[in-house]
């Protein structure tokens, strides 16, 4: 075995409402918000393309997902080669981690971020800079100083999972007119659907003039397919045709490529959800203890305390699943009932 795996862990999800209520004693029902789900669920067109299409179990999915892929470049007013798909935006990050890291190579991205940049540089024996957040958020010029010429990727979360922040288009193009220009930089917009926010960045318009900003995103969010695993990268030619090596042939099933083609088609139904999204998140900034909240363009909130675990525990004692970290508690935004039943705790809550 590979000795950095000692470094390592497989992922721990949380307990299942099933072990939560047994370890706790509730008796009502539980709500999941601790993932960052679309609880709203996919459009009904990606469940009738499902249906559909069951008769097509025993074949193997197309290759490289043409169907899909076509879609999307439609979609997004870029060259379909220009494209690469994964189960899932965790298989996505594996793929150009796997390609393109070699023993002593360096990563550097931010502390408090989604995991899979880190857990995926030591598999490929990389060495791991973790620049600390600034007011809750990446830290670009801090990230900026400490690339070098043995640096190999950057990752940006844009917005950031766990905090739900994000950083402005000018900050961006900014950051990439200094980055050097043979470095990767990865830009995670796995939430960019449900952001609200005027001054976001429109990456695709910064990747006409910066050949190294490369994009990702994802069906599993707003999109509602979670459970079938479809993300994807933007980059260039050149990267794509080298990371699709790493591809395993038939890694996006067949299903999931027709459900996630329906998905994209009914835009009616994502701008629907994403509007209850942020009317539902706005909720929670119209409480006094919202100043303990980091801002979100995401479909979650991030309470920051040093009593998380006691905050988790007051949630689901109102039957609402969260997800604790050492500094805080994500709360995905829920339906209304829900919503309310944790801004009531979240009001009598001694910060």
């Amino acid at each position: 075995m590979k000795k950095q795996l000692e470094q390592l862990s497989a992922y721990q999800p949380g307990l299942s409402p099933r072990a939560l209520k047994e370890a706790y004693g509730i008796e009502e029902e539980l709500y999941k918000l601790a993932s960052n789900e679309n609880l709203y669920g996919p459009s009904p067109k990606a469940k009738e393309a499902i249906t559909n299409h069951l008769d097509e179990l025993y074949y193997y999915p197309e290759t490289g997902s043409p169907l899909l892929r076509e879609a999307i470049s439609q979609h997004l007013g870029v060259d379909a080669s220009r494209i690469l798909f994964g189960a899932g935006l965790d298989e996505v990050i594996l793929m150009i981690s796997r390609a393109v890291l070699t023993p002593g190579d360096k990563i550097v991205t931010s502390e408090a971020t989604f995991g899979q940049y880190y857990h995926n540089a030591i598999v490929e024996s990389a060495h791991v800079v973790q620049v600390p957040l600034k007011n809750g958020g990446f830290d670009l010029e801090g990230i900026l100083n400490e690339v070098d010429d043995d640096t190999s990727l950057v990752w940006l979360c844009n917005p950031n999972n766990p905090t739900g922040t994000y950083f402005n288009h000018d900050e961006l193009k900014g950051f990439l007119e200094r980055v050097p220009s043979h470095v990767p930089v990865l830009i995670d917009e796995a939430y960019f659907e449900f952001v609200t926010a005027d001054d976001y960045p429109d990456t695709l318009k910064l990747q006409e003039t910066f050949d190294n900003a490369f994009l990702l995103r994802t069906f599993s969010k707003a999109y509602g397919l979670a459970g079938l695993r479809v993300g994807y990268v933007v980059a260039t030619n050149e990267a794509i045709e080298k990371w699709n090596i790493i591809r395993p042939p038939f890694n996006v099933t067949r299903l999931s490529e027709y459900a996630a083609v329906a998905a994209l088609e009914d835009q009616d139904y994502l701008k629907e959800i994403t509007a209850k999204n942020a009317k539902e998140r706005a909720k929670f900034y119209q409480i006094p203890q919202s100043k303990h909240f980091l801002p979100s363009q995401t479909n979650f909130v991030f309470v920051q305390t040093n009593k998380s675990k006691e905050l988790y525990e007051a949630l689901l004692k109102v039957g609402c699943i969260t997800r604790p970290f050492p500094t805080g508690v994500r709360i995905t935004v829920g339906f209304p009932e829900q919503n309310n039943k944790m801004i009531d705790v979240l009001q009598h809550f001694e910060f």
